[in-house]
């Protein structure tokens, strides 16, 4: 054993909670109801982001999917700047698409945080503008063209956004020195205007090339220019999402330079359906792994405090050399004229999350238990600020979400626990039991729970003052 605002959004939020489909059938404890969704603006804040990318080269339509923001919960969604689509005449911005994204959004209780990328063709040597052509600016007069843009982006929203990302996974192609010099001048230029502003940097792509990092920030640190960048983001698309490895060793890279600068996850995503293309691709999946998959990134960053980002809200459509080719990784399903056909069970699996995981709750670092079938176990452990009462998160991890919902029964002994009326919740389907006092006991602040189901989707022993239950019919 190891010790270890809308009126919508309210239709949206108990309809989607009431529509998830392959329920918990196989759990011996009572059913009490299952968790009640929030709203963004229910919401104070919290660690998760969703991604509401690619609506720069029109892949996926703000207006087709809004009403379904709000509802999810979440507090901040990832959206790219499309400097080409703001300026297709020199020296001329046309804000009116983001104008409507990003007003829309903070009315809902969501901060968009915006990524600034990509290149503009309408200048010599403007840079790539697509996913498979990114290439940074490079002449003189693109340079400028981006600084300029940069500065006018900030200030049209600097009332609305504080967090700015810069450009998109450029260890794909693009030189470390290049990035670099780039980097403080696109970071110059944001604080510049708003001299409080968050600078994200690197971006990195799924493999977390942490040498690339190095590569950028030995760079970055002969022009004095750390202390221009606050976070650091990586992306993490992996069929086992608990791999690691390359992680912590960005975290090493980067506490070398500074110890102020934070690292956060800002792309996870998993796709429902094979495709040919992009991360994750030449797979089976299908909607039960994606809502695994998401939720067991999602707590394995809030565990260890990262802030989070899911991708993505929708199933994009690209353009590429002239072919559609599908993303599945939404977490909505599109049709072709990009509107929502149907709301997949990882929404309401999200959506479980963001009902309970909100910034009140804190992970416990020093957390320490005893677990019997603990192979592959992940245990986390959060605690309310105020309140002091405790959640525990389970699954079994390491290896491709599976097909089946069968649960596995484990004995857990929580130390330094805190629970009034501890139940069990499956956080994929919201449902909520309650633990029966022959499977629990305490002494002192030491507690022993025998039999909890666990499989390999997040389930919690939570004290039930941390969630809001509503009945249902089941």
């Amino acid at each position: 054993m190891n010790r270890k605002s809308y009126i919508i959004s309210l239709i949206l939020m108990f309809s989607f909670g009431f529509a998830q489909a392959q329920t918990t059938n196989d759990v011996k404890f009572d059913y009490l109801g299952k968790i009640k969704p929030r709203s963004a603006k229910e919401i104070q804040s919290s660690l998760i982001s969703v991604g509401a990318e690619m609506m720069d080269r029109d892949y996926t339509i703000y207006k087709n999917w809004k009403e379904y923001l709000g509802p999810l919960g979440i507090k901040k969604a990832r959206i790219q700047s499309g400097w080409a689509k703001c300026e297709k005449v020199q020296g001329v911005y046309d804000w009116a698409w983001l104008d409507e994204i990003i007003f829309d959004m903070v009315a809902q209780g969501v901060e968009p945080w915006i990524d600034l990328c990509y290149g503009n063709p309408i200048y010599p040597g403007g840079g790539g503008f697509t996913l498979k052509n990114k290439h940074l600016p490079s002449s003189e007069e693109a340079l400028k063209a981006w600084e300029n843009y940069v500065r006018a982006i900030v200030t049209r929203y600097n009332d609305y956004v504080d967090e700015w990302e810069i450009w998109n996974e450029p260890n794909y192609g693009i030189q470390p020195e290049q990035f670099a010099r780039f980097s403080v001048l696109t970071a110059k230029a944001i604080k510049s205007v708003q001299p409080d502003a968050t600078v994200i940097g690197l971006a990195l792509g799924s493999q977390v090339n942490y040498q690339y990092a190095d590569g950028v920030f030995a760079e970055i640190e002969k022009m004095d220019g750390i202390k221009y960048i606050d976070q650091v983001v990586h992306h993490r698309h992996i069929t086992a999402p608990e791999i690691d490895e390359p992680e912590i060793e960005l975290e090493r890279v980067i506490d070398k330079y500074s110890s102020r600068i934070i690292i956060r996850q800002g792309e996870a995503g998993c796709p429902t359906q094979k495709s040919d293309m992009f991360a994750m691709k030449d797979q089976d999946w299908n909607e039960l792994q994606q809502a695994k998959h998401i939720l067991r990134r999602l707590m394995y960053d809030l565990g260890r405090g990262k802030e989070t980002s899911i991708f993505t809200i929708i199933d994009a459509r690209y353009d590429i050399d002239g072919k559609s080719v599908w993303n599945y990784k939404g977490l909505l399903a599109s049709n072709e004229k990009l509107e929502v056909s149907r709301v997949k069970p990882a929404y309401y699996a999200l959506q479980n999350a963001t009902s309970v995981f909100d910034s009140s709750l804190k992970p416990i670092s020093r957390f320490s238990y005893e677990a019997v079938n603990d192979t592959n176990l992940f245990v986390f452990a959060h605690e309310n600020s105020y309140t002091r009462k405790q959640a525990v998160v389970l699954w079994y991890g390491n290896r491709k979400p599976t097909l089946s919902v069968e649960k596995q029964e484990t004995d857990i002994t929580v130390f330094g626990g805190n629970f009034d009326f501890p139940v069990w919740v499956d956080l994929r389907t919201g449902e909520v039991f309650a633990i029966p006092e022959n499977k629990w006991k305490r002494n002192g602040n030491i507690y022993r729970f025998s039999e909890v189901p666990v499989y390999d989707s997040p389930v919690l022993i939570i004290d039930q003052s941390l969630i809001t239950i509503v009945a249902d019919n089941k």
